[in-house]
């Protein structure tokens, strides 16, 4: 190009043409020109940027909800317990006496040492359980003077109770009638290193019309070993109370 602004034959043979420009070059530069271009690559910043950190805080929001949901439910469920307030229930029973359940002292006077008091109880245990009489307890009364007899005292006692003897409880009192036993004193005897009791109880048989009152002593023999405990290894010694000779004798007929 001169100075005068004309194109100089030889550099006009030098020069190419261009190619023509394209469909989608054209479309991209007429979106530039209108600023449709700008448009769209704000709203694809926002879809990419700011729509992924909007749910990025809904979720920890949620997440914090829930959060609070669960503390309120855990500190409401803790507030439940203990039970402060006490729940009253109903027991029927005919004798609140007998049947509620209680702690008592088996020392009956003072100064009375303990392994005595415990083996005078033992013995008038093992009386109620022979003597008394409950069709709904006989099982258990069975049972009980069983473990504390000798087999030749327990198969006196079997006999003794068998329904085919007319003398038996079952025969004499069947559903009709209950025997309680009343225990009113255990005096203890040795003699000869054995052991040996005397028991005296009254036996009331309570049926729908009548009582009938009677006293009566037992004269038992026995075998007994306290419990001992070992003052170096603290090991416990079991108890051990068998029966080895029972005898029962009437006294009074008091009703």
């Amino acid at each position: 190009m001169d100075y005068n602004g004309f194109v100089n034959k030889a550099d006009d043979e030098h020069m190419t043409e261009l190619p023509p420009a394209s469909e989608e070059y054209l479309h991209v530069s007429d979106k530039v020109r209108s600023g449709e271009y700008f448009r769209e690559s704000v709203g694809m910043y926002d879809s990419m940027v700011h729509d992924l950190m909007a749910e990025r805080y809904f979720y920890v929001l949620i997440t914090a909800i829930a959060g609070l949901i669960l503390l309120i439910a855990v500190y409401a469920a803790q507030g439940l317990y203990p039970l402060e307030r006490s729940v009253p229930f109903i027991v029927d029973t005919q004798n609140t006496i007998e049947d509620v359940p209680r702690i008592t002292s088996l020392i009956a006077r003072e100064g009375e040492e303990p392994s005595e008091a415990l083996l005078k109880y033992i013995l008038g245990n093992y009386v109620t359980l022979r003597e008394e009489y409950n069709i709904n307890r006989l099982d258990r009364n069975v049972n009980g003077v069983k473990v504390q007899s000798s087999e030749d005292v327990f198969a006196e006692f079997q006999h003794s109770i068998q329904p085919t003897n007319p003398q038996s409880p079952i025969a004499l009192y069947e559903r009709h009638s209950v025997k309680k036993i009343h225990v009113l004193s255990v005096r203890l005897l040795s003699e000869g290193g054995e052991y040996g009791a005397e028991v005296l109880y009254e036996a009331s048989v309570e049926s729908k019309s009548d009582i009938k009152k009677t006293r009566w002593q037992a004269n038992i023999a026995f075998n007994y070993s306290g419990v001992t405990i070992d003052q170096n290894t603290g090991e416990i010694t079991r108890l051990g109370f068998l029966v080895t000779k029972y005898e029962n004798k009437l006294l009074q007929d008091l009703q």
